[in-house]
């Protein structure tokens, strides 16, 4: 039997973790034909029935499951030692790749790299953009070290077999309103603003979604009059006077925070770090979970936080 290639491994366990090829394309932002055929070449590497088709469902045989065990035990091993060669250095030093989503740019990923200039000089991060999806499944491929994505509290969690979340930061969604309606918001509430224009995000994004829940919980539907890419234009636009919007609050620079209308709960979102659970225990990785943790803490004007070597 020829060396196994780690990589249809990883499919494979990806299989038994998602249930069907084309979850496992979609994590891994290949084709599913793709994935058939590299699973099919699996099975011609090990020389045994790995897989039995039902219509269009590829389940796994009793060969595949034990495959399964020791490709879990193998990709494990991998993580196992890199901690442990990192563990060996006299110094937290090396490159981490870090996935981030947009607004975690300026927002955690910028302030981790400063500080780790100062801090950690022999400890480089290599940074990419990504959405959560995304990150999750270069995370999940090996291709980075920690993942920085959001969850809003009406989205749901994703199965993190193999990988371990920390929460760093719970955002609340700001409500953005033009300041001569303040006083009516304050006594009236959310919707006080149904007869206004809203601008929000494209149909279907979470700044789309998040206004859609917060106005039928109001008990109306919002008149959306404006649909732009990204939180940051939407405050551009908010910042007219003309229309309100909701946006996640670390989104809002320092001079449009007078639109803010506090006091009117409208939804947060959950800022957390996602690591490959065996690499927790690499310096390396240890070290940035933790400065992540007090960059949170101070993202909303908490006190400040020290981090420990």
């Amino acid at each position: 039997m020829s060396m196994l290639d780690l990589r249809r491994m990883m499919l494979l366990r990806d299989l038994a973790d998602f249930g069907t090829v084309t979850a496992v394309a979609e994590r891994r932002n290949i084709t599913s034909s793709a994935v058939s055929q590299q699973l099919r070449v699996l099975e011609q590497e090990t020389g045994a029935i790995l897989f039995r088709r039902d219509g269009r469902t590829l389940g796994l045989t009793r060969s595949g499951r034990v495959l399964v065990e020791h490709a879990r035990v193998v990709l494990g091993a991998m993580d196992d030692a890199m901690s442990a060669l990192a563990a060996e250095r006299d110094q937290i030093s090396g490159q981490v790749a870090v996935a981030s989503y947009n607004l975690g740019i300026p927002a955690f990923a910028a302030p981790l790299v400063h500080r780790l200039s100062t801090d950690k000089p022999h400890l480089q991060i290599r940074l990419q953009q990504a959405d959560a999806g995304d990150a999750l499944r270069l995370l999940r491929q090996n291709e980075v070290d920690v993942a920085i994505i959001y969850r809003c509290d009406f989205e749901a969690q994703d199965m993190l077999s193999g990988l371990t979340q920390e929460a760093l930061l719970v955002e609340p969604f700001a409500l953005l309103v033009p300041t001569r309606l303040h006083p009516r918001v304050r006594s009236r509430g959310l919707a006080a603003l149904a007869d206004l224009p809203w601008v929000t995000g494209l149909v279907d994004s979470s700044l789309d979604i998040a206004l859609l829940r917060a106005a039928e919980r109001a008990g109306f539907t919002p008149r959306i009059m404006h649909r732009l890419v990204t939180a940051q234009i939407v405050c551009d636009l908010a910042a007219t006077g003309v229309v309100p919007a909701i946006v996640p609050r670390l989104s809002v620079p320092p001079h449009l925070e007078h639109l803010i209308v506090e006091g009117v709960p409208v939804g947060h979102r959950t800022v957390s770090a996602v690591v490959r659970t065996r690499r927790r225990a690499d310096p390396n990785i240890a070290h940035i979970l933790r400065t992540l943790r007090v960059i949170g803490a101070q993202a909303l004007g908490e006190p400040q936080l020290s981090v420990a070597s």
